[in-house]
Formats: structure tokens, sequence, C-alpha cells
């Protein structure tokens, strides 16, 4: 399937790329969201990745900052997290995790893959999420969507 780049409105800072699995759904709550293209109606849980600008993060503050926005993130429950990797986005530092959860509403196992990236103006954080027994065939689209993203 043909992905393609949506440019949002002027309001959303940035772009994000459309995977073969995963499409833009909308925004909710400040959250701009993409979801599983064919999920299974009976599924409590399906693949999706949710992005939000949020305020510039200072470098000293970065450190385990992505844990501590992952604790408070009240739709999982984590019972704990392998240390942050450094990464790269769009030309941005950030850190990443990748661990599992559980969804609180559906109790199901997922795995969890979460990026903050560090920009002078403000930050941005990227969770996906997927049920266990999908995650080896969404992560691929997954790193794709993280790796699309552009802030404007």
């Amino acid at each position: 399937m043909k992905r393609r780049h949506l440019l949002f409105a002027a309001a959303l800072p940035f772009q994000v790329t459309e995977g073969e699995h995963l499409r833009l759904t909308g925004r909710v709550l400040g959250w701009t969201i993409l979801r599983d293209r064919a999920p299974s109606r009976e599924a409590p849980e399906t693949g999706m990745v949710l992005i939000r600008v949020q305020r510039p993060v200072p470098p000293a503050s970065r450190p385990g900052h992505l844990a501590a926005m992952l604790r408070a993130f009240r739709p999982f429950h984590f019972a704990g997290f392998p240390a942050e990797e450094s990464v790269e986005l769009a030309n941005l530092p950030g850190t990443a995790i990748e661990t599992r959860a559980m969804g609180i509403g559906s109790r199901q196992a997922l795995t969890v893959r979460a990026v903050c990236l560090y920009g002078r103006e403000r930050s941005y954080l990227l969770i996906a999420s997927a049920p266990e027994a999908d995650w080896a065939v969404l992560r691929p689209d997954v790193l794709r969507v993280m790796e699309g993203f552009r802030p404007r």
C-alpha cells in the first residue's frame, strides 16, 4: 500500500506519514491519533500511534523525563521501564523506551514504544502501542510513522 505524507492545518506544527497499517483518524484532547487500518471488531485493543506537542524540556530535565511521562499516562500500566535509549528523529535529539504494558481498560498485554523529541520551542511525545500478538507485524510500520514525523 502506498504511504503518503499528511500535512496538517496550521494549528498543528508537524507532519506525519501514514503507514501501511496505520492511518490518521483524528484529534482528541490535543492528541493526533493514527489507528490500525483493519482492526478486528472484537479486539479490545488495536495498534495506534498518539502524537502530542508539549512545552520544551530543558536539557537538565531530560534524563528520566520520558519514563516519568509514561508513569503518569493513564491508559497503560507499566511494571517498570528499561533504560531510555538516545534517538534522533527529524534532526531533533530524543529518548525512546520500548516495553510491555497492560491496557487499563482492556487488561490486555501490550507493547509500547514511546519517543520524546526535544526541540528548543517545544517537545513532541509519540506513543505507539499494540497488543503483544500484533506487535511484530505493526512494529516496522510504527517505526516508519515515527521516522516520518517532521516538525514544521
